[in-house]
């Protein structure tokens, strides 16, 4: 299944399915947060049309219960505790997410296609998320500067899914002694999220992101590359 099967017709009925909880769980979590603010349902119309609202945070607890139970850490508490840490991730994502979205479209000849975006948010998770389907793990305490760039990285995924084959190969071409996929493929994702935390964060936030980068081992070959190399990776894109 590629990434794209789950934002199609069925969006809607998958996403009732999912849901848990009383209906307000039906209303998507970034107009919770603009009817936190104070903002009339005629205001919040207005705003979606014109911002066109990417990013819709779900949470199925069936499937947060799977993955901890994979995790061997569930607890039955989980489910109320994680709704609470989504309105918070979800009033922050409204302050980044037009810039988020327009970053991805700098980048020819991509471009995020979804009109929407369903985001699931779970509690435990060997990875801090992927991309198909979108899946981010949030925990108490979880530092959410931390979050948003975990989101920005799988959104990177999913932008440029459809042209992954053509960009490793132009990858390989710059870079011949890089072999593993995993390794090629995160070179312009990392680029590319690179690009976007840089432009989106004080440089106080931005040093705390690029920490916890260097440490995910799996892809540190790739940010070495990324950092040491930036500008023959624009290449790609222009």
């Amino acid at each position: 299944m590629t990434s794209r099967s789950i934002w199609g017709s069925d969006q809607k009925r998958r996403s009732h399915r999912f849901s848990s909880g009383p209906c307000v769980n039906h209303i998507p979590l970034n107009t919770q947060a603009l009817l936190r603010k104070g903002l009339s349902f005629y205001t919040i119309l207005i705003y979606h049309i014109i911002t066109m609202s990417v990013v819709n945070f779900i949470y199925s607890g069936i499937y947060d219960q799977i993955l901890s139970e994979l995790s061997n850490n569930f607890d039955e508490k989980q489910s109320g505790k994680i709704k609470d840490w989504m309105t918070l991730l979800s009033d922050k994502w409204l302050e980044y997410e037009q810039k988020v979205i327009e970053g991805l479209k700098k980048y020819p000849p991509f471009k995020f296609e979804y009109d929407q975006v369903n985001c699931y948010l779970v509690s435990n998770l060997p990875y801090t998320g992927f991309s198909d389907p979108l899946t981010i793990k949030i925990r108490e305490n979880v530092d959410l500067d931390l979050v948003i760039a975990t989101l920005i990285h799988e959104l990177v995924h999913i932008s440029i899914e459809k042209d992954e084959a053509n960009l490793i190969s132009k990858v390989e071409q710059i870079f011949p002694e890089v072999t593993e996929k995993k390794i090629l493929l995160h070179i312009v994702v990392n680029f590319i999220e690179y690009q976007i935390i840089k432009e989106l964060f004080n440089k106080e936030t931005f040093d705390k992101i690029m920490n916890r980068e260097l440490l995910l081992k799996g892809i540190r070959p790739a940010w070495d590359i990324v950092l040491a190399d930036e500008e023959k990776l624009m290449s790609l894109f222009t």
